[in-house]
C-alpha cells in the first residue's frame, strides 16, 4: 500500500465519464494512469486487502500482552492506511462520473467492486 498518496489539483482533472459510455475507453486509460501515479491501481484490481484483524475472531481480548499491544497498533496503522486509500480511489471515481452512475455504484463497498460495475 502507497503511503505517500496526496490529493492534488491535477489528481482531479480526469474528464467525467459520459452518462452514455461512449468516451469509456480514454476515460478508463486517463483514470488508471492517474491512480496507478498515487500507487493506488492495487485497489481497483483487487490486490489491495484490508488487513486482516489480527485476533481471528475479531474480538480483541481485555487484557493484552505487550505483543497483541503492538500487533493491534500495528493493524490499526493499516486498516485506516487502507480505508483512506480505498477513499482517494472512490472520491475519484465519484468525481469523474454522473449522478445517474453515481446513485448505481454508491452502496458498493470497494473501489474494486465499484471499478467492476462501472466496466459492466
Amino acid at each position: 500500500m502507497s503511503t505517500t498518496a496526496k490529493l492534488g489539483d491535477d489528481f482531479l482533472k480526469i474528464p467525467k465519464l459520459d452518462a452514455t459510455g461512449s468516451n469509456w475507453v480514454v476515460y478508463r486509460e486517463r483514470f488508471l494512469i492517474s491512480i496507478d501515479a498515487r500507487g493506488l491501481g492495487d485497489h481497483l484490481d483487487g490486490t489491495a486487502k484490508a488487513p486482516t484483524h489480527p485476533f481471528a475472531d475479531g474480538e480483541v481480548p481485555a487484557t493484552l500482552s505487550d505483543a497483541q499491544k503492538a500487533k493491534m497498533s500495528e493493524y490499526q496503522k493499516e486498516l485506516k492506511m487502507w480505508k483512506q486509500e480505498e477513499a482517494i480511489v472512490k472520491q475519484q471515481i465519484a468525481g469523474t462520473i454522473s449522478d445517474t452512475l453515481f446513485l448505481k455504484i454508491r452502496s458498493l463497498p470497494t473501489a474494486e467492486e465499484i471499478w467492476t460495475a462501472l466496466e459492466d
